[in-house]
């Protein structure tokens, strides 16, 4: 039986460093966690691409990154920096700045799919039996995942959970998006990542946070928080509490009880009394489950104003379900609504048809 966990919460309204330093300690106490010494630990932020509109609301802070290094510094622990984005690694890594950041405090940086990969397997899978991991993943003391708090058009809500299919190395991510088809197969496939990928320690980015069209197109909103807990369940039902809404919404956290890998929707809250109520506009994700309902659903539309006819829309595509024509054109028939063709878009060019 899974205990209720604890998920910090803490006031944070900027990315000034002392300040986050200031309330990533003050989490990690209302949680009663330490890192311990010596040992060897795996950052996992979420980079997602290169280029964003709004990088403050797309990726984890770099000062969210650092304040986590300067206390495994202190702890003399060996520090990895790990993930695998939807563009070029290397490129998001020196992006974000954190090629410097890695020399500064003498962490290595982890691309996932140019690491040597070792297979895992879940028996007690649902969707996905086996698949490819870094083996630094495998080999650390310790994983702490680094989310954003974010709206996802796909899952409605993309959190701690969902962070953890950035372990997936390279252009396996997109061909699982062909494999687990719609928000309710993903969220099943999430989760049989998660029963083989457990991160001891989970911090959520919330001090500007995404609603509308997420994970990279949406909204920028000033949160103003920074949550914590050992468990990601825990941490996403609050997080999602926080955005206005319930978590019974999201399949993979009500999939997460059916499976037994969390015992309810409840969760005990220290450091504020009660969430604040931030009400973001929330995606409505795939409620239908019928991946060809494309003339019912709002169709993908292009902003050719926007639009640099760069294909890396259609590179990504996992069904090849576009061509460009000179902009981008979509298959129809082919299409699986996984909308990887807009959170890959570099210049907020791909939208749903109001």
């Amino acid at each position: 039986m899974v205990k209720i966990e604890k998920v910090g919460i803490v006031e944070c309204k900027s990315y000034n460093q002392k300040r986050i330093d200031a309330a990533i300690q003050k989490a990690l106490k209302l949680i009663d966690f330490e890192f311990g010494k010596n040992k060897k630990v795996l950052l996992k932020p979420n980079l997602v691409v290169e280029k964003s509109q709004n990088p403050e609301a797309t990726v984890t802070n770099r000062a969210i990154i650092e304040s986590v290094c300067k206390i495994l510094k202190k702890n003399n622990c060996k520090i990895f920096i790990g993930e695998s984005s939807f563009t070029d690694t290397s490129d998001c890594f020196k992006a974000y700045g954190l090629d410097k950041l890695a020399k500064k405090y003498n962490a290595k940086l982890v691309i996932f799919e140019q690491d040597k990969l070792v297979k895992v397997s879940n028996p007690h899978a649902k969707i996905l039996n086996s698949f490819p991991i870094s083996k630094t993943l495998r080999d650390v003391d310790l994983i702490v995942n680094l989310p954003k708090l974010k709206t996802h058009l796909l899952m409605r809500y993309t959190g701690a959970v969902k962070n953890l299919y950035g372990v997936i190395p390279g252009g396996l991510k997109q061909r699982l998006h062909n494999k687990a088809k719609g928000e309710k197969n993903f969220s099943n496939l999430l989760l049989d990542i998660y029963e083989k990928i457990h991160p001891q320690l989970n911090i959520m980015d919330g001090v500007i946070g995404m609603e509308g069209q997420g994970p990279t197109s949406g909204i920028p909103v000033k949160s103003g928080v920074i949550l914590c807990s050992k468990n990601a369940f825990a941490l996403d039902m609050a997080s999602t509490k926080l955005m206005g809404l319930h978590p019974k919404k999201v399949y993979y956290l009500n999939y997460a009880l059916k499976r037994k890998l969390y015992p309810s929707y409840d969760f005990e809250l220290v450091g504020m009394k009660k969430l604040p109520s931030l009400n973001f506009k929330i995606p409505k994700g795939d409620l239908t489950g019928k991946m060809n309902s494309f003339f019912k659903e709002k169709p993908i539309i292009v902003n050719e104003s926007r639009c640099k006819k760069c294909g890396l829309c259609a590179s990504k595509c996992p069904k090849k379900a576009i061509k460009l024509n000179p902009y981008p054109a979509f298959n129809k028939k082919k299409c699986i609504r996984c909308f990887c063709c807009m959170e890959i878009c570099p210049n907020d060019a791909l939208s749903l048809e109001k």
